[in-house]
């Protein structure tokens, strides 16, 4: 009897793998794409207007942010949030435009910021598919944030604020720190901000640059998150099949296709 019960228990075990992993495959065959703009500028160093002129001249397609993979974590709430992205022989820009009910920017420098906990931003990035090195480029509402890097979560290696320094963002919201900032419910109203980071494609691929990414298809997926606003939320571009919340997965991430 004892060894039939141990043979049910590993019947039972087995189930539950293979339908984890079905799960999880499920979500794989959802990968999306998002196709990122080659341009040219004619400045070196283009102004945010030239930089936004180029986002509709180049037909930038907008991306919505809107799984909610762990709705029971957001409690209802759903702000509206989308990416573009173009590149240019060596800067990649990424444009984010969100519609929420609250604001927070806590952090107003790199220097020890957990931009996660305010109203947050993130891209994370394979440009090399041979070493599978990640990138998380994470930042708030007004531009103040992290990069790190490495194969795997418990090994990330952070730019430095002085590094930071040659990323370059502008947001619609400024680049000050202000706390938060709430609307009240029966109002109907909702706050709108948008924000372009421009990020040296060496951070990202190094000493070949360009070469990297031109024309290829990589990985990546695009979240929104503000673990500790008024409101905790957690939505993403590409579906992720995790139990609870959790964005250094690479196996969800989706495709961003470079086009030469």
């Amino acid at each position: 009897m004892k060894s039939m019960f141990n043979l049910k228990l590993l019947a039972i075990a087995v189930m539950t793998v293979a339908g984890s992993f079905c799960f999880a495959q499920n979500k794989m065959d959802e990968k999306k794409t998002a196709v990122v703009k080659h341009v040219t500028f004619g400045n070196e160093v283009p102004t945010m207007a030239e930089i936004s002129e180029m986002f509709t001249k180049s037909g930038a397609e907008s991306y919505k942010v809107d799984v909610a993979n762990w709705p029971e974590r957001n409690g209802g709430y759903s702000p509206e949030a989308s990416f573009s992205m173009i590149y240019s022989d060596t800067d990649l820009y990424i444009r984010y435009k969100v519609k929420e009910k609250a604001l927070k920017a806590v952090y107003g420098s790199d220097e020890g910021a957990k931009p996660w906990t305010d109203d947050c931003m993130e891209l994370f990035i394979i440009p090399n598919l041979e070493d599978m090195v990640y990138f998380n480029i994470e930042m708030n509402c007004i531009g103040k944030g992290i990069i790190g890097r490495g194969a795997l979560r418990k090994d990330r290696i952070r730019y430095t604020p002085e590094e930071l320094k040659r990323v370059r963002r502008f947001s619609t919201l400024g680049g000050e720190a202000f706390g938060i900032r709430e609307l009240p419910a029966e109002s109907g109203e909702w706050y709108e901000w948008s924000m372009t980071i421009v990020v040296p494609l060496d951070m990202l691929c190094g000493e070949k640059g360009v070469d990297i990414v031109k024309g290829k298809t990589v990985l990546g997926n695009v979240y929104k998150c503000g673990d500790e606003m008024p409101q905790s939320h957690y939505l993403t571009w590409s579906p992720i099949g995790t139990p609870k919340p959790d964005y250094h997965v690479p196996e969800y991430f989706g495709y961003l296709k470079f086009e030469e």
